[in-house]
């Protein structure tokens, strides 16, 4: 009875290793061979456990590139454990993360016996922060984390708001101005620009030239993405009336910026080649935009009908004449941020 109830033990114990969504393994103390490797750690390093029971770790992750495995034994020996640490490593020329955790484990006499190693594949979750760290503020970055099961990075549909803000005349300016100006005003420009865009969780897409395109809506959807997006217009061109003062203030030419905002469906995801991938918008949404920001005045904010009707409570606008936009046969409705309406 006690040997039944013994072995029903062991087996759960082994069901749990093995359920483990973590890599396992267990490693001899004396010449640092693997005793035990779950499945979680085949699929993690695509090694299969009968590959590697019974060899030292160093064969057995010969291909990785950058594993310690003398910091590692000199760690283990002196203090019996290794805090959980991110290691950069290669694999075939592919660079990937992990997380290590090791510990020690004791035989029946309470004696050390060997050591635990917990690992975990960080590679997803480093891509997504390199990915979207240029693009986003940083607590987007942390929600995207959080909802990474909702990601799609290989693409799908979704409703956006996307913004066009484009500098007026800037051809002219680049005439009259020394290079060092102009790429100084650019670059301050740009800076103010994306500042705002990141403080109202938008996400900044490209750099066209003179132009800042950003999107609301993606990669993480909110409520109230429309809204963020017009509050951001609106103060890209507060922000611009700020620098013109300072620039004026100095014996310096002023410039103007026209802003476009469509609200509609795109196609969402990394687009382009193998060598780089950009998280970026396509579409009719997005083309639309453009051709909204293309018809603004230096100063003006114009916004299509989809976006009106959904923040015509919140903002005053004004209609202004339907336009024409290539490859439509309907004219496309717009309107003019006069301001925010105050309740």
């Amino acid at each position: 009875m006690y040997s039944t109830d013994l072995e029903d033990i062991r087996q759960m114990s082994e069901n749990i290793i093995q359920s483990m969504t973590s890599g396992l393994m267990f490693i001899e103390s004396k010449n640092y061979t693997i005793v035990k490797f779950n499945k979680a750690m085949e699929n993690i390093n695509g090694i299969p456990a009968e590959k590697a029971v019974g060899k030292r770790i160093e064969e057995v992750f010969s291909r990785f590139e950058g594993l310690p495995f003398d910091y590692f034994y000199h760690i283990m020996k002196s203090y019996g454990r290794l805090e959980r640490t991110k290691f950069r490593l290669v694999d075939n020329c592919e660079v990937v993360y992990r997380y290590i955790k090791g510990d020690t484990y004791f035989n029946q006499q309470g004696e050390p016996a060997g050591y635990i190693i917990i690992v975990d594949d960080a590679t997803e979750t480093e891509f997504i922060k390199d990915s979207f760290s240029k693009y986003v503020a940083r607590q987007v970055v942390e929600k995207i984390l959080t909802e990474k099961g909702q990601l799609k990075l290989h693409g799908e549909r979704q409703c956006v708001t996307v913004l066009f803000a484009d500098v007026r005349g800037f051809s002219n300016l680049v005439e009259r101005m020394e290079p060092e100006d102009v790429v100084a005003l650019l670059n301050k420009y740009f800076n103010m620009a994306v500042d705002v865009i990141f403080k109202h969780e938008g996400m900044l897409d490209k750099f066209i030239g003179d132009n800042v395109m950003a999107v609301f809506g993606a990669p993480i959807k909110g409520k109230d993405d429309v809204e963020k997006a017009v509050r951001a217009a609106i103060e890209i061109q507060s922000g611009i009336w700020n620098f013109n003062n300072t620039r004026r203030a100095n014996g310096e030419e002023s410039f103007s910026v026209g802003i476009g905002i469509n609200t509609g469906e795109a196609v969402v995801g990394n687009i382009g080649s193998e060598k780089r991938m950009d998280y970026t918008v396509i579409g009719d949404t997005v083309n639309i935009a453009d051709r909204i920001q293309v018809t603004a005045f230096g100063g003006e904010i114009l916004i299509s009908s989809t976006t009106y009707e959904q923040v015509k409570d919140k903002f005053s606008c004004k209609a202004l004449r339907p336009i024409m936009v290539k490859g439509r046969t309907k004219p496309i409705h717009i309107f003019r941020v006069i301001g925010e309406i105050k309740t």
